[in-house]
């Protein structure tokens, strides 16, 4: 079970293979500082960083499927699936995110 960074269980919907997979929703973007936060269904808040090989995918409206993306591409309110490892120094490491808005 992973901690948020406010130190509340996440309750992760899937654990694999040690990566916590949420569900939730972009509250705010740095691709500068290659950081998101996300809030999950009950409104708890994850700090995430992304490494430079993390996977993001983006929907793409003309096959309403996803495509590679970066973290340019992402919006406050999208909603998202990420996997990532819990770190407790700082930011959760996400290695994956696929938007689904």
């Amino acid at each position: 079970m992973s901690l948020g960074t406010n130190g509340r269980s996440l309750q992760p919907h899937l654990v694999q293979g040690g990566e916590d997979v949420i569900h939730a929703q972009i509250k705010t973007v740095n691709p500068a500082a290659r950081q998101a936060v996300v809030a999950t269904e009950d409104g708890r808040e994850v700090t995430l960083s992304f490494p430079a090989n993390a996977n993001i995918e983006v929907y793409e409206p003309a096959s309403t499927g996803t495509m590679g993306g970066t973290l340019e591409d992402l919006k406050e309110g999208y909603w998202v699936n990420v996997e990532f490892h819990e770190n407790a120094q700082g930011p959760c490491h996400c290695t994956s995110l696929v938007c689904e808005s």
